[in-house]
């Protein structure tokens, strides 16, 4: 079984009209080995937005991103074009992303450039797994990455908001915890379906409450 844990970069828009465009697609391949967990493989690619091409400065500021890496880089079919290469034909994995935005966002993202879904399957948000972790009492508060990171004794490594760096971050997060999360089967175009099958669970399974500010959180979250 192959767990992939994959992270996007996004344009910051302050108009409404446009919606976001992914800038930026990093993934980490974890596998298991005879010691455990390990880093097998790793993917990068900048994406070069379709819509507006040029960055805006709010978007260089936030991600670090240049022109110069997204003049150079492929359009978004391209880009995942390579990405469903290197996860290989093995279709035994899981796509295990921090938070919820990023798996929306890929799938719409598919669908506007009319790449084929079937291989967005077994999706998982870790966000939400080790933030249930950190609770008690079926209460939890939503963390953000770096503050996992902090629970695990973990530095974070490399920079914030860059894809692959987040990606290898939030590895290091699930490898720490991975004994004790759940992950699901679920399809790729079906929205209830996720989280519906049981494959991996934590020894005592808790009642989950969702926190009265967790939609607002996702607004200033630290990925």
């Amino acid at each position: 079984m192959q767990y992939i844990i994959y992270d996007l970069e996004f344009t910051v828009s302050r108009n409404a009209r446009y919606s976001s465009e992914i800038i930026d697609i990093g993934a980490v391949k974890v596998m298991q080995g005879d010691d455990g967990l390990y880093v097998a493989d790793t993917f990068h690619s900048f994406v070069r937005p379709s819509n507006r091409p040029v960055l805006s400065t709010d978007t260089v500021q936030f991600t670090g991103i240049t022109q110069r890496d997204i003049d150079a880089a492929p359009l978004f079919p391209e880009a995942v074009k390579q990405f469903i290469a290197w996860l290989g034909t093995d279709s035994t994995y899981y796509l295990c992303a921090w938070g919820p935005d990023d798996r929306q966002k890929l799938v719409s993202h598919c669908r506007t450039h009319h790449v084929d879904l079937h291989w967005i399957h077994n999706t998982n948000d870790i966000q939400k797994q080790i933030s249930r972790l950190s609770g008690s009492n079926g209460k939890y508060r939503q963390l953000s990455l770096s503050q996992a990171l902090e629970l695990c004794n973990i530095d974070f490594d490399g920079q914030q908001h860059r894809a692959l760096d987040d990606a290898l971050n939030t590895a290091q997060v699930f490898m720490h915890h991975f004994d004790r999360i759940t992950l699901t089967h679920n399809a790729s175009d079906d929205e209830e379906s996720r989280g519906s099958k049981l494959v991996y669970s934590t020894p005592e399974e808790e009642q989950e409450q969702y926190s009265p500010f967790g939609n607002l959180a996702n607004l200033f979250k630290d990925r």
